[in-house]
Protein backbone atom coordinates (compact mmCIF):
# COMPACT_ATOMS: atom_id res chain seq x y z
CA UNK A 1 0.00 0.00 0.00
CA UNK A 2 2.64 2.23 0.74
CA UNK A 3 3.72 2.21 -2.56
CA UNK A 4 0.69 3.92 -4.10
CA UNK A 5 -0.03 7.46 -4.63
CA UNK A 6 -3.24 6.78 -2.81
CA UNK A 7 -6.02 4.81 -0.98
CA UNK A 8 -8.58 3.38 -3.16
CA UNK A 9 -12.06 2.05 -2.01
CA UNK A 10 -10.31 -1.34 -2.22
CA UNK A 11 -7.12 -0.85 -0.64
CA UNK A 12 -9.72 1.10 2.86
CA UNK A 13 -11.64 -2.39 2.99
CA UNK A 14 -8.12 -4.23 3.03
CA UNK A 15 -6.75 -2.45 5.87
CA UNK A 16 -9.76 -2.31 7.66
CA UNK A 17 -9.86 -6.17 7.61
CA UNK A 18 -5.99 -6.44 9.08
CA UNK A 19 -7.16 -4.34 11.80
CA UNK A 20 -9.74 -6.20 12.88
CA UNK A 21 -7.71 -9.22 12.73
CA UNK A 22 -4.96 -7.63 14.75
CA UNK A 23 -7.33 -7.07 17.56
CA UNK A 24 -8.40 -2.90 17.15
CA UNK A 25 -11.22 -1.74 17.83
CA UNK A 26 -14.02 -3.19 14.54
CA UNK A 27 -14.66 -0.32 11.92
CA UNK A 28 -17.95 0.00 10.23
CA UNK A 29 -18.59 -2.35 7.15
CA UNK A 30 -18.31 -0.03 4.45
CA UNK A 31 -21.71 -0.15 2.30
CA UNK A 32 -20.52 -1.88 -0.97
CA UNK A 33 -17.05 -3.67 -1.29
CA UNK A 34 -16.27 -2.96 -5.11
CA UNK A 35 -13.66 -5.50 -6.23
CA UNK A 36 -14.92 -9.02 -6.13
CA UNK A 37 -11.52 -10.00 -5.38
CA UNK A 38 -11.57 -8.20 -1.21
CA UNK A 39 -15.13 -9.63 -1.57
CA UNK A 40 -14.03 -13.42 -1.30
CA UNK A 41 -11.30 -12.76 1.15
CA UNK A 42 -13.61 -11.18 3.26
CA UNK A 43 -16.32 -13.33 2.70
CA UNK A 44 -14.08 -16.53 3.37
CA UNK A 45 -12.29 -15.27 6.20
CA UNK A 46 -15.95 -14.60 8.09
CA UNK A 47 -17.80 -17.79 6.71
CA UNK A 48 -14.25 -19.58 8.33
CA UNK A 49 -14.84 -17.52 11.50
CA UNK A 50 -18.80 -18.28 11.75
CA UNK A 51 -19.72 -14.24 10.91
CA UNK A 52 -23.13 -13.86 9.44
CA UNK A 53 -21.81 -13.20 5.29
CA UNK A 54 -25.41 -12.02 4.60
CA UNK A 55 -24.15 -7.78 4.11
CA UNK A 56 -21.62 -9.37 1.56
CA UNK A 57 -23.81 -11.57 -0.33
CA UNK A 58 -26.17 -9.50 -2.69
CA UNK A 59 -26.32 -11.85 -5.79
CA UNK A 60 -26.51 -15.62 -6.89
CA UNK A 61 -22.89 -14.87 -8.93
CA UNK A 62 -21.54 -13.89 -5.64
CA UNK A 63 -21.96 -17.39 -3.89
CA UNK A 64 -20.36 -18.98 -7.01
CA UNK A 65 -16.99 -16.69 -6.47
CA UNK A 66 -16.96 -17.59 -3.18
CA UNK A 67 -17.23 -21.19 -3.40
CA UNK A 68 -14.52 -20.35 -6.73
CA UNK A 69 -12.37 -18.82 -4.14
CA UNK A 70 -12.63 -21.53 -1.53
CA UNK A 71 -11.36 -23.72 -4.10
CA UNK A 72 -8.32 -21.74 -5.49
CA UNK A 73 -9.57 -20.34 -8.30
CA UNK A 74 -10.56 -17.91 -10.72
CA UNK A 75 -12.94 -15.44 -9.09
CA UNK A 76 -13.11 -13.55 -12.03
CA UNK A 77 -14.81 -16.50 -13.93
CA UNK A 78 -12.90 -16.68 -17.06
CA UNK A 79 -11.47 -20.08 -16.25
CA UNK A 80 -12.87 -23.43 -15.06
CA UNK A 81 -12.34 -24.50 -11.71
CA UNK A 82 -12.24 -27.95 -10.25
CA UNK A 83 -14.28 -27.27 -6.74
CA UNK A 84 -13.15 -28.73 -3.93
CA UNK A 85 -14.98 -30.54 -1.19
CA UNK A 86 -16.38 -27.99 1.46
CA UNK A 87 -17.10 -28.53 5.19
CA UNK A 88 -20.97 -29.89 5.86
CA UNK A 89 -21.44 -26.91 7.78
CA UNK A 90 -20.60 -24.91 5.42
CA UNK A 91 -22.39 -26.36 2.46
CA UNK A 92 -25.55 -25.22 4.75
CA UNK A 93 -24.95 -21.72 5.19
CA UNK A 94 -23.87 -21.20 1.29
CA UNK A 95 -27.12 -23.11 0.47
CA UNK A 96 -29.33 -20.98 2.73
CA UNK A 97 -27.80 -17.84 1.48
CA UNK A 98 -28.37 -18.84 -2.18
CA UNK A 99 -31.61 -19.57 -1.36
CA UNK A 100 -31.64 -16.10 -0.31
CA UNK A 101 -30.59 -14.52 -3.59
CA UNK A 102 -30.84 -17.12 -6.12
CA UNK A 103 -32.29 -16.71 -9.58
CA UNK A 104 -32.50 -18.60 -12.67
CA UNK A 105 -30.82 -15.37 -14.94
CA UNK A 106 -27.73 -15.56 -13.29
CA UNK A 107 -27.72 -19.50 -13.03
CA UNK A 108 -27.83 -19.77 -17.00
CA UNK A 109 -25.16 -16.89 -17.24
CA UNK A 110 -22.64 -19.68 -15.44
CA UNK A 111 -24.99 -22.56 -16.52
CA UNK A 112 -22.09 -25.40 -16.77
CA UNK A 113 -20.11 -23.81 -13.53
CA UNK A 114 -23.74 -24.17 -11.51
CA UNK A 115 -24.10 -27.73 -12.48
CA UNK A 116 -20.52 -28.53 -10.72
CA UNK A 117 -21.36 -26.25 -7.43
CA UNK A 118 -24.85 -27.90 -7.54
CA UNK A 119 -23.37 -31.19 -6.88
CA UNK A 120 -20.65 -29.54 -4.92
CA UNK A 121 -22.96 -28.35 -2.52
CA UNK A 122 -25.14 -31.31 -2.01
CA UNK A 123 -28.73 -29.28 -2.54
CA UNK A 124 -30.58 -32.65 -2.19
CA UNK A 125 -29.95 -32.38 1.27
CA UNK A 126 -31.26 -29.08 2.47
CA UNK A 127 -34.20 -29.24 -0.26
CA UNK A 128 -36.95 -28.08 2.72
CA UNK A 129 -34.70 -25.35 3.79
CA UNK A 130 -33.79 -24.27 0.29
CA UNK A 131 -37.07 -25.43 -1.93
CA UNK A 132 -36.58 -22.64 -4.63
CA UNK A 133 -32.63 -23.25 -5.09
CA UNK A 134 -33.60 -27.05 -4.85
CA UNK A 135 -36.20 -26.76 -7.76
CA UNK A 136 -34.03 -24.46 -9.62
CA UNK A 137 -30.98 -27.13 -9.46
CA UNK A 138 -33.29 -29.40 -11.13
CA UNK A 139 -34.73 -27.79 -13.67
CA UNK A 140 -30.99 -26.83 -14.55
CA UNK A 141 -29.59 -30.39 -14.27
CA UNK A 142 -32.76 -31.73 -16.24
CA UNK A 143 -31.53 -29.29 -19.44
CA UNK A 144 -34.95 -27.53 -18.86
CA UNK A 145 -35.07 -23.51 -20.06
CA UNK A 146 -34.57 -21.28 -17.45
CA UNK A 147 -35.92 -17.67 -17.94
CA UNK A 148 -33.80 -15.08 -18.16
CA UNK A 149 -33.74 -11.18 -18.76
CA UNK A 150 -31.16 -11.76 -22.12
CA UNK A 151 -33.84 -14.48 -23.03
CA UNK A 152 -36.70 -11.33 -23.19
CA UNK A 153 -33.86 -9.08 -25.09
CA UNK A 154 -33.21 -11.88 -27.78
CA UNK A 155 -37.25 -12.26 -28.23
CA UNK A 156 -37.41 -8.73 -28.88
CA UNK A 157 -34.10 -8.22 -31.21
CA UNK A 158 -35.61 -11.22 -33.27
CA UNK A 159 -38.97 -9.95 -33.80
CA UNK A 160 -37.46 -6.15 -34.56
CA UNK A 161 -39.64 -4.75 -31.99
CA UNK A 162 -37.68 -1.78 -31.52
CA UNK A 163 -39.73 -0.70 -28.76
CA UNK A 164 -40.38 -3.45 -26.98
CA UNK A 165 -36.58 -3.91 -26.86
CA UNK A 166 -35.96 -0.07 -25.18
CA UNK A 167 -38.85 -0.98 -22.57
CA UNK A 168 -36.97 -4.54 -21.26
CA UNK A 169 -33.17 -2.60 -21.87
CA UNK A 170 -34.08 0.19 -19.75
CA UNK A 171 -34.34 -1.71 -16.75
CA UNK A 172 -30.63 -2.42 -17.07
CA UNK A 173 -28.74 0.36 -18.23
CA UNK A 174 -25.59 -1.60 -18.17
CA UNK A 175 -27.04 -4.07 -20.50
CA UNK A 176 -28.42 -1.13 -22.85
CA UNK A 177 -24.73 -0.33 -23.33
CA UNK A 178 -23.63 -3.41 -24.38
CA UNK A 179 -26.41 -3.84 -27.01
CA UNK A 180 -26.83 -0.90 -27.81
CA UNK A 181 -24.86 -1.16 -31.45
CA UNK A 182 -27.44 -4.09 -32.35
CA UNK A 183 -30.36 -2.19 -31.38
CA UNK A 184 -29.36 0.04 -33.56
CA UNK A 185 -28.28 -1.98 -36.39
CA UNK A 186 -32.02 -3.72 -35.63
CA UNK A 187 -33.30 -0.32 -35.69
CA UNK A 188 -32.25 0.08 -39.39
CA UNK A 189 -34.13 -2.73 -40.88
CA UNK A 190 -37.76 -2.02 -39.30
CA UNK A 191 -40.37 -2.64 -41.64
CA UNK A 192 -41.68 0.31 -43.28
CA UNK A 193 -45.35 -0.60 -42.81
CA UNK A 194 -44.48 -0.06 -38.66
CA UNK A 195 -43.97 3.68 -39.49
CA UNK A 196 -47.36 3.54 -41.99
CA UNK A 197 -49.71 3.06 -39.11
CA UNK A 198 -48.52 5.77 -37.39
CA UNK A 199 -49.87 8.58 -39.88
CA UNK A 200 -48.11 11.58 -38.73
CA UNK A 201 -44.63 10.48 -39.82
CA UNK A 202 -43.47 9.77 -43.24
CA UNK A 203 -43.29 5.99 -45.02
CA UNK A 204 -40.26 6.00 -46.55
CA UNK A 205 -37.40 3.20 -45.35
CA UNK A 206 -35.28 5.76 -44.79
CA UNK A 207 -37.23 8.07 -42.65
CA UNK A 208 -38.39 4.73 -40.91
CA UNK A 209 -35.29 3.50 -39.56
CA UNK A 210 -34.12 7.08 -38.48
CA UNK A 211 -37.26 7.31 -36.62
CA UNK A 212 -36.88 4.01 -34.66
CA UNK A 213 -32.85 4.80 -34.29
CA UNK A 214 -33.84 8.35 -33.08
CA UNK A 215 -36.19 6.39 -30.41
CA UNK A 216 -33.36 4.10 -28.90
CA UNK A 217 -30.89 7.19 -28.83
CA UNK A 218 -33.19 9.27 -27.13
CA UNK A 219 -34.57 6.39 -24.83
CA UNK A 220 -30.60 5.55 -23.74
CA UNK A 221 -29.27 8.96 -23.22
CA UNK A 222 -32.32 8.74 -20.10
CA UNK A 223 -30.59 6.58 -18.14
CA UNK A 224 -26.83 6.72 -19.20
CA UNK A 225 -26.22 8.82 -16.06
CA UNK A 226 -26.70 5.11 -14.04
CA UNK A 227 -24.02 3.45 -16.54
CA UNK A 228 -20.51 3.02 -15.00
CA UNK A 229 -17.40 5.21 -16.15
CA UNK A 230 -15.66 2.56 -17.56
CA UNK A 231 -18.33 0.77 -19.44
CA UNK A 232 -19.00 4.59 -21.20
CA UNK A 233 -15.51 5.12 -22.15
CA UNK A 234 -15.33 1.40 -23.83
CA UNK A 235 -18.78 2.57 -25.45
CA UNK A 236 -17.13 5.47 -26.86
CA UNK A 237 -14.21 3.89 -28.63
CA UNK A 238 -16.37 1.59 -30.00
CA UNK A 239 -18.27 4.46 -31.56
CA UNK A 240 -15.66 6.30 -32.95
CA UNK A 241 -15.35 3.58 -34.96
CA UNK A 242 -19.18 3.49 -36.29
CA UNK A 243 -19.28 5.98 -38.54
CA UNK A 244 -18.35 3.49 -41.53
CA UNK A 245 -19.02 -0.02 -41.78
CA UNK A 246 -17.10 -2.65 -39.85
CA UNK A 247 -15.75 -5.48 -42.08
CA UNK A 248 -13.46 -7.32 -38.81
CA UNK A 249 -13.44 -6.66 -35.25
CA UNK A 250 -11.72 -7.95 -31.83
CA UNK A 251 -13.01 -10.59 -29.64
CA UNK A 252 -12.32 -11.28 -26.57
CA UNK A 253 -13.78 -15.04 -25.27
CA UNK A 254 -14.74 -14.55 -21.84
CA UNK A 255 -13.15 -11.14 -21.58
CA UNK A 256 -9.57 -12.86 -22.07
CA UNK A 257 -6.99 -11.62 -23.83
CA UNK A 258 -5.33 -14.79 -24.15
CA UNK A 259 -8.13 -15.63 -26.01
CA UNK A 260 -8.22 -12.64 -28.48
CA UNK A 261 -9.53 -13.17 -32.55
CA UNK A 262 -9.92 -11.73 -34.97
CA UNK A 263 -13.98 -12.33 -36.43
CA UNK A 264 -15.62 -11.55 -40.06
CA UNK A 265 -18.42 -8.72 -38.79
CA UNK A 266 -20.66 -7.23 -41.43
CA UNK A 267 -21.83 -4.11 -39.57
CA UNK A 268 -23.09 -1.26 -41.93
CA UNK A 269 -22.06 1.83 -40.87
CA UNK A 270 -24.64 4.08 -38.89
CA UNK A 271 -26.11 7.23 -39.22
CA UNK A 272 -23.76 10.13 -38.49
CA UNK A 273 -26.50 12.30 -36.63
CA UNK A 274 -27.06 9.07 -34.35
CA UNK A 275 -23.44 8.56 -33.48
CA UNK A 276 -22.36 12.06 -32.98
CA UNK A 277 -26.07 12.39 -31.10
CA UNK A 278 -24.77 9.33 -28.82
CA UNK A 279 -21.15 10.67 -28.55
CA UNK A 280 -22.07 14.02 -27.43
CA UNK A 281 -24.68 12.60 -24.69
CA UNK A 282 -22.01 10.22 -23.43
CA UNK A 283 -19.63 13.51 -23.04
CA UNK A 284 -21.91 15.28 -21.42
CA UNK A 285 -22.30 12.77 -18.91
CA UNK A 286 -19.13 12.11 -17.95
CA UNK A 287 -17.44 15.46 -18.08
CA UNK A 288 -20.63 16.30 -15.79
CA UNK A 289 -20.09 13.53 -13.23
CA UNK A 290 -16.27 14.05 -13.03
CA UNK A 291 -17.29 18.00 -12.24
CA UNK A 292 -18.13 16.51 -9.15
CA UNK A 293 -14.41 16.17 -8.49
CA UNK A 294 -11.81 18.47 -6.84
CA UNK A 295 -10.63 20.99 -8.94
CA UNK A 296 -7.74 20.38 -11.49
CA UNK A 297 -7.29 24.15 -11.92
CA UNK A 298 -5.20 24.90 -15.18
CA UNK A 299 -4.80 21.57 -17.26
CA UNK A 300 -2.33 20.77 -20.05
CA UNK A 301 -2.55 17.43 -21.80
CA UNK A 302 0.19 16.19 -24.03
CA UNK A 303 -1.08 15.41 -27.48
CA UNK A 304 1.07 12.65 -27.60
CA UNK A 305 -1.15 10.31 -25.13
CA UNK A 306 -3.77 9.66 -28.25
CA UNK A 307 -1.40 6.87 -28.91
CA UNK A 308 -2.39 5.47 -25.00
CA UNK A 309 -5.61 3.57 -24.86
CA UNK A 310 -6.84 3.71 -21.38
CA UNK A 311 -5.79 0.95 -19.28
CA UNK A 312 -8.06 -2.33 -19.29
CA UNK A 313 -7.47 -6.16 -18.61
CA UNK A 314 -4.59 -5.39 -16.29
CA UNK A 315 -4.96 -8.05 -14.52
CA UNK A 316 -2.99 -10.57 -16.35
CA UNK A 317 0.14 -7.95 -16.59
CA UNK A 318 3.97 -8.85 -16.61
CA UNK A 319 5.87 -7.55 -13.64
CA UNK A 320 8.73 -4.87 -14.83
CA UNK A 321 10.44 -1.55 -15.04
CA UNK A 322 7.23 -0.09 -16.56
CA UNK A 323 3.99 -1.06 -16.65
CA UNK A 324 1.19 0.73 -19.56
CA UNK A 325 -1.78 0.03 -21.12
CA UNK A 326 -1.69 -3.11 -23.93
CA UNK A 327 -1.53 -0.63 -27.06
CA UNK A 328 0.10 2.40 -25.94
CA UNK A 329 2.78 3.58 -28.12
CA UNK A 330 6.15 4.94 -26.74
CA UNK A 331 9.09 6.25 -28.74
CA UNK A 332 12.07 4.29 -28.59
CA UNK A 333 15.26 5.98 -26.92
CA UNK A 334 16.66 8.84 -28.26
CA UNK A 335 19.81 6.91 -29.47
CA UNK A 336 22.28 7.05 -31.95
CA UNK A 337 22.19 3.55 -31.77
CA UNK A 338 20.49 1.76 -34.73
CA UNK A 339 20.43 -1.86 -33.70
CA UNK A 340 17.57 -3.56 -31.20
CA UNK A 341 18.99 -6.53 -29.35
CA UNK A 342 16.80 -8.62 -27.51
CA UNK A 343 17.01 -10.91 -24.95
CA UNK A 344 16.05 -13.62 -22.75
CA UNK A 345 17.61 -15.17 -19.34
CA UNK A 346 15.73 -18.30 -17.86
CA UNK A 347 16.57 -21.49 -15.56
CA UNK A 348 14.91 -24.62 -16.76
CA UNK A 349 14.04 -26.63 -19.72
CA UNK A 350 14.40 -25.54 -23.56
CA UNK A 351 12.32 -21.81 -24.01
CA UNK A 352 12.98 -20.28 -27.67
CA UNK A 353 13.07 -16.67 -28.13
CA UNK A 354 12.06 -15.53 -31.85
CA UNK A 355 11.76 -12.29 -34.12
CA UNK A 356 9.09 -12.02 -36.16
CA UNK A 357 8.65 -9.32 -39.37
CA UNK A 358 5.09 -8.36 -40.13
CA UNK A 359 3.62 -6.96 -42.80
CA UNK A 360 1.10 -3.47 -42.15
CA UNK A 361 -1.75 -6.29 -42.04
CA UNK A 362 0.19 -8.28 -39.71
CA UNK A 363 0.87 -10.77 -42.40
CA UNK A 364 4.40 -12.77 -41.51
CA UNK A 365 7.00 -11.89 -43.64
CA UNK A 366 9.97 -12.88 -42.05
CA UNK A 367 11.47 -15.13 -39.08
CA UNK A 368 14.38 -15.27 -37.15
CA UNK A 369 14.84 -18.47 -34.82
CA UNK A 370 16.00 -21.64 -33.97
CA UNK A 371 15.01 -23.00 -37.27
CA UNK A 372 16.43 -19.78 -38.97
CA UNK A 373 19.26 -18.20 -36.87
CA UNK A 374 20.19 -15.11 -39.26
CA UNK A 375 18.76 -13.02 -42.17
CA UNK A 376 20.97 -11.46 -44.65
CA UNK A 377 18.08 -9.51 -45.94
CA UNK A 378 17.01 -8.30 -42.56
CA UNK A 379 20.37 -7.85 -40.92
CA UNK A 380 18.81 -9.42 -38.08
CA UNK A 381 21.19 -12.64 -36.23
CA UNK A 382 20.49 -15.19 -33.34
CA UNK A 383 22.45 -15.79 -30.88
CA UNK A 384 22.03 -19.77 -31.06
CA UNK A 385 19.61 -22.11 -29.45
CA UNK A 386 20.27 -23.50 -25.94
CA UNK A 387 18.04 -26.40 -25.56
CA UNK A 388 18.43 -26.79 -21.71
CA UNK A 389 19.80 -24.38 -18.81
CA UNK A 390 19.40 -25.95 -15.54
CA UNK A 391 21.70 -23.40 -14.33
CA UNK A 392 20.91 -20.77 -16.16
CA UNK A 393 21.14 -19.24 -19.67
CA UNK A 394 20.10 -16.57 -22.12
CA UNK A 395 19.60 -16.16 -25.78
CA UNK A 396 19.63 -13.12 -27.75
CA UNK A 397 18.80 -11.84 -30.99
CA UNK A 398 20.00 -8.55 -33.01
CA UNK A 399 18.10 -6.76 -35.92
CA UNK A 400 19.03 -3.74 -37.44
CA UNK A 401 16.22 -1.03 -37.78
CA UNK A 402 17.25 0.71 -40.86
CA UNK A 403 17.52 -2.72 -42.63
CA UNK A 404 14.37 -4.59 -41.36
CA UNK A 405 12.16 -1.07 -41.58
CA UNK A 406 12.86 -1.54 -45.95
CA UNK A 407 11.23 -4.65 -46.22
CA UNK A 408 8.53 -5.11 -42.97
CA UNK A 409 6.33 -2.46 -40.67
CA UNK A 410 6.73 -4.24 -37.74
CA UNK A 411 8.95 -6.39 -35.24
CA UNK A 412 7.49 -8.52 -33.04
CA UNK A 413 9.32 -10.59 -29.77
CA UNK A 414 7.63 -13.73 -29.37
CA UNK A 415 8.62 -16.23 -26.37
CA UNK A 416 7.74 -19.99 -26.73
CA UNK A 417 8.33 -22.96 -24.35
CA UNK A 418 9.59 -25.71 -26.91
CA UNK A 419 9.92 -28.28 -23.81
CA UNK A 420 8.45 -27.74 -20.07
CA UNK A 421 6.05 -25.98 -17.90
CA UNK A 422 4.46 -22.96 -18.80
CA UNK A 423 6.50 -19.36 -17.54
CA UNK A 424 4.54 -19.36 -14.63
CA UNK A 425 6.26 -22.81 -13.07
CA UNK A 426 9.60 -21.77 -13.98
CA UNK A 427 12.30 -20.62 -11.28
CA UNK A 428 13.55 -17.82 -13.49
CA UNK A 429 12.54 -16.60 -16.71
CA UNK A 430 12.52 -13.05 -17.89
CA UNK A 431 13.06 -10.79 -21.09
CA UNK A 432 13.54 -7.54 -22.65
CA UNK A 433 15.53 -5.44 -25.11
CA UNK A 434 18.27 -2.64 -25.06
CA UNK A 435 19.88 -0.82 -28.31
CA UNK A 436 23.35 -1.61 -29.69
CA UNK A 437 25.73 0.13 -31.73
CA UNK A 438 25.06 -2.90 -34.56
CA UNK A 439 24.28 -6.33 -35.08
CA UNK A 440 25.91 -9.53 -34.15
CA UNK A 441 29.19 -7.34 -32.50
CA UNK A 442 30.43 -8.38 -28.90
CA UNK A 443 30.34 -5.46 -27.45
CA UNK A 444 30.77 -5.19 -23.62
CA UNK A 445 27.06 -5.83 -22.03
CA UNK A 446 26.03 -2.82 -20.56
CA UNK A 447 23.40 -2.75 -17.85
CA UNK A 448 22.16 0.82 -18.33
CA UNK A 449 21.21 0.08 -21.74
CA UNK A 450 18.34 -2.29 -20.74
CA UNK A 451 15.36 -0.19 -21.91
CA UNK A 452 12.68 -2.71 -20.78
CA UNK A 453 12.93 -6.34 -18.20
CA UNK A 454 9.65 -8.33 -17.89
CA UNK A 455 9.44 -11.09 -15.58
CA UNK A 456 7.97 -13.88 -17.86
CA UNK A 457 4.72 -15.51 -15.19
CA UNK A 458 2.31 -15.95 -17.20
CA UNK A 459 0.27 -19.60 -16.55
CA UNK A 460 1.14 -19.91 -20.31
CA UNK A 461 3.81 -21.17 -23.46
CA UNK A 462 3.46 -18.67 -25.41
CA UNK A 463 3.79 -14.96 -25.21
CA UNK A 464 4.27 -11.78 -27.15
CA UNK A 465 6.23 -9.82 -24.80
CA UNK A 466 6.47 -6.34 -27.35
CA UNK A 467 6.09 -5.38 -30.24
CA UNK A 468 8.38 -2.31 -32.06
CA UNK A 469 7.41 -0.20 -35.30
CA UNK A 470 9.78 -0.07 -37.28
CA UNK A 471 9.05 2.36 -39.53
CA UNK A 472 7.99 5.34 -36.47
CA UNK A 473 10.62 4.00 -34.53
CA UNK A 474 8.02 3.37 -31.62
CA UNK A 475 7.75 0.63 -29.13
CA UNK A 476 3.87 -0.65 -28.71
CA UNK A 477 3.17 -2.50 -25.47
CA UNK A 478 1.44 -5.78 -25.88
CA UNK A 479 2.26 -8.25 -22.78
CA UNK A 480 -0.41 -11.11 -25.08
CA UNK A 481 0.14 -14.34 -24.41
CA UNK A 482 -0.70 -16.81 -27.11
CA UNK A 483 -3.59 -19.25 -26.53
CA UNK A 484 -2.67 -21.94 -25.27
CA UNK A 485 -4.23 -24.33 -28.67
CA UNK A 486 -1.71 -22.91 -31.12
CA UNK A 487 0.33 -25.52 -29.42
CA UNK A 488 -1.94 -27.72 -31.78
CA UNK A 489 -0.04 -26.78 -34.70
CA UNK A 490 3.30 -27.09 -33.56
CA UNK A 491 5.46 -25.03 -30.96
CA UNK A 492 7.20 -22.89 -33.52
CA UNK A 493 6.54 -19.63 -34.68
CA UNK A 494 6.12 -20.33 -38.46
CA UNK A 495 3.41 -22.63 -37.67
CA UNK A 496 2.07 -20.67 -35.17
CA UNK A 497 1.77 -17.54 -37.56
CA UNK A 498 -1.97 -16.94 -37.78
CA UNK A 499 -2.33 -16.93 -34.25
CA UNK A 500 0.21 -14.56 -34.08
CA UNK A 501 -1.28 -12.76 -36.63
CA UNK A 502 -4.45 -12.30 -35.34
CA UNK A 503 -2.90 -11.01 -31.60
CA UNK A 504 -0.66 -8.31 -33.76
CA UNK A 505 -3.98 -6.72 -35.23
CA UNK A 506 -5.52 -6.50 -31.67
CA UNK A 507 -2.99 -4.45 -30.46
CA UNK A 508 -2.04 -2.38 -33.17
CA UNK A 509 -5.43 -1.70 -33.99
CA UNK A 510 -6.44 0.35 -31.30
CA UNK A 511 -9.19 2.82 -33.21
CA UNK A 512 -11.79 1.36 -31.09
CA UNK A 513 -10.71 2.20 -27.79
CA UNK A 514 -10.59 5.71 -26.22
CA UNK A 515 -7.36 6.92 -25.56
CA UNK A 516 -5.94 8.71 -22.53
CA UNK A 517 -5.63 11.93 -24.40
CA UNK A 518 -9.83 11.67 -24.66
CA UNK A 519 -10.11 10.80 -20.49
CA UNK A 520 -8.67 13.35 -19.83
CA UNK A 521 -9.92 16.16 -22.16
CA UNK A 522 -13.57 14.94 -20.12
CA UNK A 523 -11.88 15.96 -16.88
CA UNK A 524 -10.69 18.80 -17.85
CA UNK A 525 -13.92 20.10 -19.28
CA UNK A 526 -15.43 18.62 -15.99
CA UNK A 527 -13.31 20.41 -13.32
CA UNK A 528 -10.53 22.21 -15.46
CA UNK A 529 -9.30 24.95 -17.45
CA UNK A 530 -7.44 23.80 -20.82
CA UNK A 531 -4.34 26.02 -21.53
CA UNK A 532 -2.54 25.80 -24.44
CA UNK A 533 1.37 25.83 -22.54
CA UNK A 534 2.51 23.55 -20.48
CA UNK A 535 4.20 25.78 -18.65
CA UNK A 536 1.23 27.97 -17.84
CA UNK A 537 -0.25 24.57 -16.08
CA UNK A 538 -1.30 23.07 -12.29
CA UNK A 539 -2.20 19.96 -13.32
CA UNK A 540 -0.34 18.33 -16.58
CA UNK A 541 -0.87 15.01 -18.42
CA UNK A 542 1.65 13.85 -20.49
CA UNK A 543 4.18 11.22 -21.76
CA UNK A 544 7.14 12.05 -19.40
CA UNK A 545 5.89 14.79 -16.86
CA UNK A 546 2.61 14.70 -14.50
CA UNK A 547 -0.36 12.19 -14.82
CA UNK A 548 1.57 9.97 -17.13
CA UNK A 549 0.79 6.38 -18.86
CA UNK A 550 2.80 4.70 -16.54
CA UNK A 551 0.16 5.73 -13.84
CA UNK A 552 -1.73 3.01 -14.04
CA UNK A 553 -3.07 2.14 -10.84
CA UNK A 554 -3.39 6.29 -10.27
CA UNK A 555 -5.78 6.29 -13.53
CA UNK A 556 -7.62 3.51 -12.64
CA UNK A 557 -8.68 4.67 -8.88
CA UNK A 558 -8.88 8.29 -9.62
CA UNK A 559 -9.87 9.04 -13.81
CA UNK A 560 -12.19 6.16 -14.29
CA UNK A 561 -14.79 6.78 -11.44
Amino acid sequence: LSSRDSLSADDKTIVQWFLREAGHEPLPLPDEIPFHENKCLVSAHWLGKGIDITPLIKTTTDILRLVTHLSKGDVSLAENTKFRSLKRAWRKRLVLQLERVINEEDIGRHFNKWIRVFHNLHVGDYAKLAPKTYAIANKARNGQALHSFYSDVELTLMTYDVSGAIKVLRARPGEFARRLDHLLRVAQHCDVQLVRDQAALPATEQQSALYYQEQVVNSFLTVVNDIPSRNLTQLLGHLKTRFSAVKQRVVYPKGSLQKAVLVSAELPALAETVVNALITGIENSLSQRFSALPALGKVWIDPALQKCPLPTQQRSTSDGLFTVARGTRIPLAESRDDTIRLFIYWIGMDIDLSATFHAEDGRLLEHVSYTNLRSAKYNAYHSGDITRAPNGASEFIDIDIPSAAKHARYLAMTVMVFNGPSFADHKACFVGWMLRKKPNHNAIYEPATVQQKLNLTQNCRSMIPVLFDLHLREVVWTDLPILKDAYDYGNNVRNNSASIQDKLNAIVNTQNRLSLYDLFRLHALGRGEWVASQADAETVFAMNAGITPFHVNEINANFLV
